[in-house]
C-alpha cells in the first residue's frame, strides 16, 4: 500500500497539486538516542542529556558523581564522599579476584598511587566532555589558558588537552574543588553470579 503512496505522491507533486511542504508522517523513522553528557560553561554543573532533557548535577566537593556506561548508554549518578574508598575484599574460593566482586575500586598506579585527572576550572579555562557510544569512550577534552590576544584577526594559538576514558572498564568519578576539577577513574567491577 504504501509503494502506490509513494507513486501517487509522486505524480501529484510533478503536477504541482501536492507540495513539497507536506510531510507523511509514515514515512519517518524513530531512531534511539543515545544519552550525552556535558559540563556547564561555569564548570559547576554536569548534565545527563536524556531524550530531549537535561539531568543536572551539581559538582562539589562534598559528593562524587560518577559516570559510567550501562547497556551502551551513558549514565551518571551520585556517589561515596570523595575521602571514602571501597576497600579490597577479600580473595577467596568465591571471589577470586577483586575485578570480579561488584564493588568499584580506584585506580591505583605501579607504586599503588591513585591516578587522579586535575585539571584547572577557573575563568581562564573551559572543558568539555565528548561520548562515542561505539567505543564508550569518554573524553574530557579543554584548554586551560584562554588569551584571545590582542588582535582579533590573529589570535593566539591553543593547546588543547584530551584525558581518555574507556567506560566498560572504568567508573569515572567527578569533583569539583575550588577551581579545580577532580576525575577519578575506578575499575568497574563484575557481580558474581552464585
Amino acid at each position: 500500500m504504501s509503494f502506490i503512496k509513494n507513486i501517487l505522491a509522486a505524480l501529484l507533486r510533478r503536477l504541482k497539486i501536492l507540495g513539497p511542504e507536506i510531510v507523511r508522517y509514515n514515512d519517518l523513522k524513530a531512531y534511539t538516542m543515545v544519552n550525552s553528557i556535558t559540563l556547564s560553561s561555569d564548570m559547576s554543573t554536569l548534565y545527563l542529556i536524556d531524550d530531549g532533557r537535561a539531568v543536572p548535577f551539581k559538582l562539589r566537593e562534598e559528593k562524587m558523581i560518577l559516570v559510567g556506561s550501562l547497556k551502551g548508554q551513558i549514565t551518571v549518578a551520585t556517589s561515596l564522599a570523595p575521602d571514602e574508598k571501597a576497600e579490597a575484599p577479600a580473595a577467596g574460593a568465591e571471589d577470586p579476584d577483586a575485578s570480579s566482586s561488584g564493588i568499584l575500586l580506584r585506580s591505583t598506579d605501579e607504586e599503588g598511587n591513585l591516578r587522579v585527572v586535575k585539571v584547572a576550572a577557573g575563568p581562564e579555562a573551559q572543558w568539555t566532555i565528548a561520548f562515542n557510544s561505539k567505543f564508550q569512550i569518554m573524553a574530557l577534552i579543554g584548554v586551560t589558558e584562554i588569551n584571545p590576544g590582542l588582535t582579533p584577526d590573529r589570535p593566539e594559538p591553543l593547546k588543547p588537552q584530551i584525558f581518555t576514558f574507556d567506560l566498560n572498564d572504568l567508573v569515572v568519578g567527578f569533583t569539583r574543588i575550588g577551581n579545580a576539577l577532580l576525575l577519578t577513574p575506578m575499575r568497574r567491577g563484575k557481580k558474581v553470579e552464585g
